[in-house]
């Protein structure tokens, strides 16, 4: 999936925590300056199933700008389709971490250590992200029905926020700017 895809994922859930100071006193409480997280971390990039997903829902979403950000309602119809499509969700709000394994080695037969950092991250996601889903459902009227469930988007904005806080290091960017960007991911507690 694109780094910059996730990030307005992320940023769409509220997790807009790619972001870091140019100081070294990392406060949680105030929004640090933006920085590229695949300019840190690099990940598997934007695959064929990604790509599709992004065509039918980005290509169809009702209301949506034009190069703008998605809403937060086709950013969770689009993490879905793309997680339903790889066959990593068994059934609803349930991972299948075999799966997840097993496709993720086979693209990067070459690369273990970026496939277990990516099968850990989504283990570790699993829980965190149903007792998300339980609290965003609880505080949601019955009456707003939604098109697709946030699951997937929580899933993947935690799992791509693990992966970067735990990033393999031959494809970790050695630099300041993103040493910070770990320290503040990392010390503010956020992903899983």
């Amino acid at each position: 999936m694109s780094p910059s895809l996730v990030f307005v994922i992320l940023v769409l859930l509220g997790l807009n925590t790619y972001q870091v100071f140019s100081q070294t006193t990392i406060d949680c409480q105030r929004p640090p300056q933006l920085v590229d997280p695949a300019l840190c971390c690099r990940d598997g990039g934007r695959d064929q199933v990604a790509e599709q997903c992004a065509q039918r829902i980005l290509g169809t979403a009702n209301g949506q700008k034009p190069g703008g950000p998605p809403s937060l309602e086709t950013a969770a119809c689009l993490a879905e389709c793309i997680l339903t499509s790889s066959k990593y969700i068994e059934e609803p709000q349930k991972l299948n971490l075999a799966n997840i394994r097993s496709d993720l080695s086979a693209k990067f037969s070459n690369d273990s250590a970026y496939v277990d950092a990516m099968t850990m991250a989504y283990s570790k996601c699993e829980p965190q992200s149903q007792r998300r889903l339980a609290m965003i459902q609880q505080q949601q009227s019955q009456q707003q029905q939604q098109r697709c469930s946030p699951f997937s988007a929580i899933v993947l904005g935690c799992t791509y926020m693990e992966y970067f806080k735990n990033c393999p290091d031959h494809r970790w960017t050695q630099n300041a700017q993103c040493a910070l960007a770990k320290a503040y991911v990392t010390q503010c507690g956020l992903g899983a």
